[in-house]
């Protein structure tokens, strides 16, 4: 999905809190990753800034890493406008 370009995947874990992974040109640069939280120790001066600026708004954090600029603040602050169900699926085993 991010042949060329670069991808943010978010999941809101009710359990242990934000996880992000990024994809760079179809490949997994970053697993593991708490968008909206503390900067890492390896962190990049964009990526402290970005930590600084979206500090417990992990949606916003996210969009802002890969450039994407929404019209409003509705798709982080809400309400939603659409819930979508995905299908189950092992996506890390096939």
């Amino acid at each position: 999905m991010s042949a060329g370009t670069i991808a943010y995947g978010l999941y809101a874990n009710p359990k242990s809190g934000n996880q992000g992974s990024i994809f760079t040109d179809g490949q997994i640069s970053g697993w593991d990753l708490h968008p909206g939280g503390d900067p890492g120790e390896d962190a990049t001066s964009d990526e402290v800034l970005l930590s600084y600026l979206y500090r417990s708004s992990p949606a916003a954090y996210a969009c802002a890493y890969v450039g994407l600029r929404p019209p409003d603040a509705r798709p982080v602050t809400g309400p939603s406008d659409t819930w979508v169900l995905l299908p189950e699926r092992d996506y890390w085993h096939g």
